[in-house]
């Protein structure tokens, strides 16, 4: 089977990755490469992948074909502008290797509206994966899609996020998956409570909500993630470090196994984003080191966090609020879930033995429509 993957353009597919998407769209391809797959992945030039690499056009190529504000002119930012062009550049190279050996499915994650409208002359050997809210850009291409015969095939990271593109196009839930293998489980209670937050530092994960919650109770943090906000981390983070650096710490944006030597020594996982996660690979992820999670209700996160290996406080999203209390409540909680219980969830359900199988499934039905 040839496969062709597209990635997002922005970031590498290689470590440290700049998000869950990054990840996912490596372990895919890795996977299905060695499956024995013939597998080519566009994606940002700096990626690392065993994959056949189509890089899309470097930043530099774009700004020496445009002038510095011939973006202004057609009413888009620079990023934008860029994305558009890399995407329907790609698309053009992919579109023409399909005329001299077709692809039997291509795997659309780039999260942009340029690859759903072009592909549509692929038909059903096109599948879009939604990782995100239905963003402006996004509901345009819905909007031109829905109802088509040639609108391709759609799959939602989770039950949630199925929900919220039903308006438009039917999908079929693929959860996304982690190799569980690759993080270390520490299944023995942890004697010396601590916590950890896990992400990217910015308002929509609610980092300070974190620190508010652990400065109440008197315990201790652990911050690992990049300041994706400079403005957020200035205004909200900073201050609340420098009053309370006896219980809490930011120690930056870690590799993956920096990040699970913090984690399977974590008492658990703290959950906080104020917004409906589509999925939530922090979950994932410490369900794998063996430690529980305590965190709000938000998105897919009840279809993850199970009553036996966490804490699921009801949050208000449309108001951004919370029972501070039910949450201190949960730090005595969430001390006796058993972490072997916690690592079993990660194996049964969050694996990407799993994802990748229902992927699989997929193309193989594209193929024979």
């Amino acid at each position: 089977m040839r496969i062709a993957l597209i990635a997002h353009a922005l970031y590498p597919i290689s470590q440290p990755y700049a998000g869950g998407l990054e990840m996912i769209t490596h372990l895919l391809a890795d996977a299905l490469v060695e499956r024995g797959y013939d597998v080519t992945l566009f994606a940002h030039a700096d990626s690392e992948t065993r994959a056949k690499l189509m890089p899309y056009m470097s930043r530099n190529t774009f700004e020496t074909m445009f002038y510095a504000s011939e973006h202004e002119q057609i009413g888009m930012n620079r990023q934008d502008m860029y994305l558009y062009v890399a995407y329907q550049n790609a698309m053009s190279q992919l579109l023409a290797e399909d005329q001299t050996k077709p692809f039997d499915v291509v795997h659309n994650n780039s999260l942009h509206y340029v690859p759903m409208l072009l592909a549509t002359s692929l038909d059903e050997r096109v599948i879009t994966s939604f990782h995100t809210p239905i963003f402006a850009h996004l509901r345009l291409a819905l909007q031109i899609l829905k109802d088509k015969p040639n609108q391709g095939r759609f799959t939602a990271v989770s039950g949630y996020q199925q929900q919220i593109y039903n308006e438009f196009v039917p999908s079929i839930v693929v959860y996304n998956g982690i190799d569980v293998d690759a993080w270390q489980a520490n299944l023995k209670p942890i004697a010396d409570e601590n916590y950890v937050w896990l992400g990217r530092i910015c308002p929509e994960k609610g980092t300070h909500l974190a620190m508010d919650m652990c400065i109440k109770a008197g315990k201790r943090l652990t911050i690992i993630g990049p300041k994706s906000n400079a403005d957020y981390f200035e205004t909200e983070v900073a201050p609340r470090l420098a009053k309370h650096g006896d219980l809490i710490q930011h120690i930056g944006h870690l590799t993956q196994p920096e990040i699970n030597d913090h984690l399977k020594q974590a008492t658990a996982l703290l959950f906080t984003s104020t917004w409906a996660e589509p999925y939530g690979l922090v979950l994932a992820e410490s369900l794998a080191c063996g430690t529980p999670v305590l965190g709000f209700s938000v998105g897919a996160m009840p279809e993850i966090i199970t009553d036996d290996v966490g804490v699921v406080v009801p949050f208000d999203t449309a108001n951004k609020t919370f029972d501070e209390q039910v949450f201190v409540a949960g730090f005595e909680k969430i001390q006796h879930i058993d972490r072997q219980t916690c690592r079993q969830r990660a194996v049964d359900f969050c694996g990407a033995e799993r994802m990748v199988a229902d992927y699989l499934d997929l193309y193989q039905q594209g193929r024979s429509v």
